[in-house]
């Protein structure tokens, strides 16, 4: 007996599925296959996100340095060892993370070793504010971008001759204004919230420019 155009076509269709599936599962075992370059993307994510929580403006000082040291060195040991399976892009982020570490560790270290001082937090606090005791007052909604603006410009005037000492003192007042900003987060209008990120953003980034290498020569003396 003759076979038909239809069951033709039926066989054919038979073939294409088997043969697709056969193509899914080639597939999926070349994803298996790229799995160290998903995990190594997932190594830096963990890093990049252990980073926000240590070096988090509105805490206190972590003093575990043990305990801290070890889990940056275990987190980096990973990263170390999976380095040809990140971009380019990547591999960047990952040196400004350890950068950004480093300078994190030295100012926090020297903070524990060495206690900030309360006549010198008050004189920072006059200069980057324009009161001794301006932080002590209460800030409305609409008041904390100014807060913010004022703080940036001294900042920027005054960062090219402090010390990482003195960095302490402006960091514990950053804090100190982020605090007060937290506490009427849900009044502040959407577009004062968007300067304020800009704000902070630009902040940081002033104080990262601190190279690591002079924190710890500066430590060190």
């Amino acid at each position: 007996m003759i076979p038909t155009p239809t069951k033709f076509l039926a066989t054919g269709a038979l073939l294409l599925t088997l043969l697709g599936g056969t193509s899914c599962e080639r597939t999926s075992s070349n994803e298996t296959n790229d799995q160290p370059r998903t995990r190594a993307e997932q190594d830096l994510a963990e890093l990049r996100e252990w980073m926000k929580d240590k070096t988090d403006s509105t805490k206190n000082p972590d003093t575990r340095w043990p305990q801290v040291k070890e889990e940056f060195k275990e987190k980096t040991a990973q990263l170390d060892s999976r380095m040809d399976s990140l971009s380019a892009k990547s591999k960047e982020e990952y040196k400004e993370l350890r950068r950004e570490y480093l300078n994190w560790e030295a100012r926090n270290q020297q903070r524990v070793e060495m206690p900030l001082s309360p006549e010198t937090l008050q004189r920072f606090e006059e200069e980057l504010f324009g009161s001794a005791n301006a932080l002590d007052a209460t800030f409305t909604a609409p008041q904390m971008r100014e807060a913010y603006t004022q703080f940036l410009q001294n900042v920027r005037a005054r960062r090219t001759t402090w010390t990482a000492a003195d960095w302490d003192y402006v960091d514990e007042l950053y804090s100190r204004l982020n605090q007060k900003k937290n506490l009427v987060e849900d009044q502040i209008s959407a577009k004062d919230k968007l300067r304020i990120k800009a704000l902070q953003a630009e902040f940081l980034a002033l104080e990262a420019q601190k190279d690591a290498k002079d924190l710890y020569r500066e430590i060190n003396q």
